[in-house]
């Protein structure tokens, strides 16, 4: 009779626990992420963006635990990546991960009379995840030794100088264009598509400058084929402390570069929030920050809510300014 007793207990407490199993797994299954996500970088392989997408990539599969593809969609400044997730089924698989510059891409077209491939509209910004700063760089040969050298050869040769950028209203375009608005200065703008390939140009001797974000450039410096003129911003940087700030020389440029992560609009709000909090706990993870610290990835700074609408208006602002100064291209 006891032994009866004990079997009917012991019954009774693997139901339960096969129910709460069963239940649980019905859970996760009818739960975000059930399938592997994918982030589209609207920038080429080896840029800034695809290299902190790629960075985060493992402590993000972490933190969502879903595989996470990382897919390039290059061309038109990003225009083309970016519409085809404004253009994408908002079911919370699939990410825009890209840099700041994208967002002027519908000031842009109208600028230059063209119908906008998206509106700013089509997207929900979830979080900032890095930023980096921008700097001037010349080649290691260049006649150029200090940036006082660089700003006289503008002012003696009127737009005798040529400068590279990752393409088009990009963000090796705008800075530069910051700063010959700033010195009053004029030289000639050659876009490439991407900033691997703007750096190249530059080594290669088909331009004169560029400004690329520094931790880019920085392989190339300690290798001796480039040389940093003059960091963006009001600080030196730890890893060439020689070199000085524009703020220091008397040129307070503002410029902050910086990747994100938005989806298409439509996307479900519960979605939305897991990949916010995955992303949070992504950039806390040490595989990441140690794999930031010593890679092309830019710095940590990850923002989020409020706090991300408001520092978005803001760049938004400064970078519209710098839209009506350069124009229509060509």
């Amino acid at each position: 009779m006891f032994i009866g007793i004990f079997v009917m207990q012991g019954l009774q407490r693997l139901m339960v626990g096969l129910t709460f199993l069963v239940s649980t797994c019905l859970f996760a299954q009818g739960s975000f992420p059930n399938k592997p996500v994918t982030l589209i970088v609207p920038f080429p392989a080896g840029g800034i963006a695809d290299l902190s997408a790629r960075a985060l990539k493992p402590s993000l599969e972490k933190a969502l635990g879903q595989t996470v593809f990382i897919q390039n969609r290059p061309g038109a400044s990003g225009a083309i990546g970016a519409a085809a997730v404004a253009n994408s089924a908002p079911d919370g698989y699939t990410w825009m991960y890209t840099l700041s510059s994208i967002a002027s891409v519908p000031e842009q077209a109208v600028l230059n009379s063209q119908k906008p491939p998206f509106q700013l509209e089509q997207f929900v910004p979830v979080a900032r995840v890095t930023v980096d700063v921008v700097a001037l760089v010349v080649r290691a040969d260049s006649p150029y030794k200090t940036y006082q050298d660089f700003t006289a050869a503008l002012r003696a040769n009127p737009k005798a100088m040529t400068y590279s950028s990752s393409g088009n209203y990009g963000i090796s375009h705008f800075p530069a264009e910051m700063l010959l608005a700033a010195t009053q200065t004029e030289a000639r703008h050659i876009p490439y598509a991407g900033g691997a390939p703007m750096l190249t140009a530059l080594m290669g001797g088909q331009v004169d400058f560029n400004v690329p974000v520094r931790t880019l450039a920085l392989p190339h410096v300690q290798s001796g084929r480039l040389r940093y003129l003059a960091m963006y911003g009001a600080k030196r940087w730890s890893q060439a402390p020689e070199v000085p700030s524009l703020a220091e020389l008397g040129v307070p440029i503002e410029f902050v570069p910086w990747t994100g992560v938005f989806a298409p609009a439509g996307t479900p709000a519960d979605a939305v929030e897991v990949m916010r909090k995955a992303l949070r706990a992504a950039a806390q993870d040490p595989q990441f920050t140690e794999t930031v610290s010593k890679s092309s990835a830019g710095e940590i700074a990850y923002l989020d809510g409020a706090e991300l609408e408001a520092f978005w208006k803001a760049d938004l602002a400064r970078t519209s300014v710098t839209i009506q100064r350069i124009g229509r291209v060509q």
